[in-house]
């Protein structure tokens, strides 16, 4: 039952009106004032509504750029709201006008704890953007006996200055706003010591990158151990493919110098010379030994030896099959004026190419290069 009776009572002596400032002349002596939160800690941005009722214009003596509708805008900066001391930062103040009814809003974060007050202050300077806050002055004398006395607050002499400049003369409208209270923490909480730090919180969708980053981190480790289980056959495939792109580039290379050579105009002699040094370089790079000064005879065995027997039937054939254009090929270059060219018939022993031989000798060894070349990818797919 308390605990239901406390919070009503709270909130009966927050609604109960505040007395007007009895210098404000024309006001209906209603002010109430409230604060949200309605407990208020270091660094909570609070929200200070004060609310009376006045027959003065206010918005008239405002600049129309500081109004959107019923709210004027006050300057927060104006001394009765920047605190020197640096106890509280005042965010924004605004007027909000009903009726006769006008409600001063002030937003601010406090920085300390205990009783924290604003100064009074003349709303009326305030609207037309002038510094005017009351500050204690000693009454003099003579004003006490004759008038009876005073409260021992006025004006500052600006405010007379700002009425003189504007050519405005507005009657002081005093504003009082009641302390409010900025509550420990600790105190509340009955804290004595610092309590462990606590583990950062997580942006949302972060767990989801971390398990992205954790799943990729896995399979690159498991690849990377097969790549170093594997190295041996990595290296013998990147071995393998290097040498297989160098004798496909190079069999394309000795196709096309002999689709030049069958179309070079020349002598039987120097075609045929032609013809055995492009052979000879792509022997050499394709079966990695130097053919440049071996014999015609010899060939075969030097290919036969180099692959260790392991050629194909079809591949053999075209073995032969250059080994035979080497040897006309020689007949060409070297029986050139000898006796047995001058033997019968003549289109056996003459060392000249026949009509449509030279075009022959090219088809030839584009057969040839074909058996050693796709026979050998044959074998290779058929072991795959």
């Amino acid at each position: 039952m308390k605990k239901i009776i406390l919070p009503a009572l709270i909130s009966i002596i927050a609604l109960m009106p505040v007395s007007a400032d009895s210098k404000n002349k024309g006001s209906d002596d209603f002010v109430q004032q409230f604060v949200l939160p309605s407990e208020v800690y270091v660094g909570d941005e609070v929200q200070l509504q004060y609310t009376f009722n006045s027959g003065v214009d206010f918005f008239a003596l405002a600049d129309s750029k500081h109004i959107d509708g019923d709210v004027l805008y006050i300057n927060p900066a104006l001394k009765p709201f920047a605190d020197s001391e640096e106890r509280y930062n005042v965010n924004e103040v605004s007027l909000h006008r009903a009726g006769m009814s006008y409600t001063l809003l002030i937003k601010f974060i406090p920085w300390v704890t205990g009783e924290l007050s604003f100064p009074e202050f003349n709303l009326s300077a305030c609207c037309l953007g002038k510094d005017a806050t009351i500050v204690e002055k000693p009454a003099e004398p003579e004003a006490s006996e004759n008038e009876g006395g005073s409260d021992g607050k006025v004006f500052e002499e600006q405010v007379d200055t700002m009425a003189i400049d504007s050519g405005i003369n507005p009657a002081p409208y005093r504003i009082k706003v009641h302390p409010v209270t900025v509550i420990s923490l600790v105190e509340k909480l009955g804290a004595v010591s610092l309590r462990p730090p606590v583990s950062p919180l997580l942006l949302p969708g972060t767990n989801y990158i971390i398990w992205t980053l954790i799943v990729v981190g896995v399979l690159l480790l498991f690849g990377i151990c097969f790549v170093i289980a594997k190295i041996r056959a990595i290296q013998n495939f990147w071995y393998n493919l290097c040498e297989r792109l160098g004798l496909i580039r190079m069999s394309k290379l000795t196709r096309r110098h002999l689709k030049k050579l069958r179309v070079k105009k020349c002598t039987d002699a120097e075609y045929a010379a032609e013809w055995q040094k492009i052979m000879r370089t792509y022997l050499d790079s394709r079966f990695g030994v130097p053919f440049g000064s071996v014999t015609t005879k010899r060939i075969a065995s030097v290919i036969f030896n180099v692959t260790g027997g392991m050629l194909s039937e079809v591949q053999e054939d075209a073995v032969l099959s250059i080994v035979s254009l080497f040897t006309r090929t020689d007949y060409i270059i070297f029986a050139q004026n000898s006796i047995d060219s001058k033997q019968l018939p003549v289109e056996t022993h003459e060392a000249a190419f026949n009509e449509g031989e030279r075009a022959g000798i090219i088809d030839s060894t584009n057969k040839a290069i074909d058996g050693l070349e796709k026979v050998e990818e044959e074998k290779e797919g058929g072991e795959a």
